[in-house]
């Protein structure tokens, strides 16, 4: 499993370089200075309501699939302690790629694909998981989140009743590298979902009838 995550996310890797050797800079961004990034990391990590159901969903799934409850007890109380370290690391991966986009320069913040077809969309919004503007505007690795999910990893570990240790460690790393490409398509995918929704509310919501005196 852990080869087949690893191969995963090095063509992942390939594909952004070569997603971003094609990318030509683009002078037309928004200025992204500190007082924006800020605004940026307060909604990703506090103020985004999606973020936060889909971080509740996601640990009651891994609980159940990953033996979480063996872990940390059955109930509110165990589920609150399974929740605790996930968010914590989301809070230290967030405030250390704040800290380190702005020093090194990194923008990351995710561009919509200006493709229609569903694979190339989600193509995509998977590579740019890797990749980020400099100050210069040429695209290059996303230094400053990699050094994010590494660092959040490493210090969330040690709040596990056994923490992970050589492979199974590597594995999770993999896998919360990956775990970041969903930010990008819900980013991507999201205003799709809005039409459609609207759309399936105005033919299932009921005409109003012309009004009588």
């Amino acid at each position: 499993m852990l080869k087949m995550n690893r191969l995963f996310v090095f063509v992942l890797f390939v594909a952004s370089l070569a997603h971003a050797q094609s990318l030509a800079p683009n002078p037309l961004d928004k200025k992204f200075d500190f007082r924006a990034r800020l605004a940026l990391y307060a909604r990703r990590t506090y103020t985004d309501p999606w973020r936060h159901v889909r971080l509740l969903g996601e640990v009651a799934v891994g609980d159940f699939a990953s033996g979480g409850i063996n872990k940390w007890g059955t109930g509110l109380s165990g589920y609150g302690k399974s929740l605790a370290p996930v968010y914590g690391q989301r809070v230290i991966s967030n405030t250390v790629e704040l800290v380190a986009g702005a020093v090194i320069g990194d923008d990351a913040r995710y561009r919509p694909s200006s493709s229609r077809g569903l694979v190339k969309r989600s193509l995509h919004a998977a590579v740019s998981t890797f990749t980020a503007r400099a100050r210069s505007g040429h695209t290059r690795p996303a230094y400053s989140r990699i050094i994010a999910v590494t660092a959040a990893l490493l210090i969330a570990n040690q709040w596990q009743p056994s923490p992970k240790t050589g492979f199974t460690l590597a594995d999770a790393l993999v896998f919360n590298v990956t775990d970041m490409a969903q930010d990008n398509l819900q980013a991507e995918f999201t205003p799709d979902l809005k039409r459609f929704g609207r759309r399936c509310w105005h033919i299932i919501r009921p005409a109003k009838g012309p009004t009588h005196p």
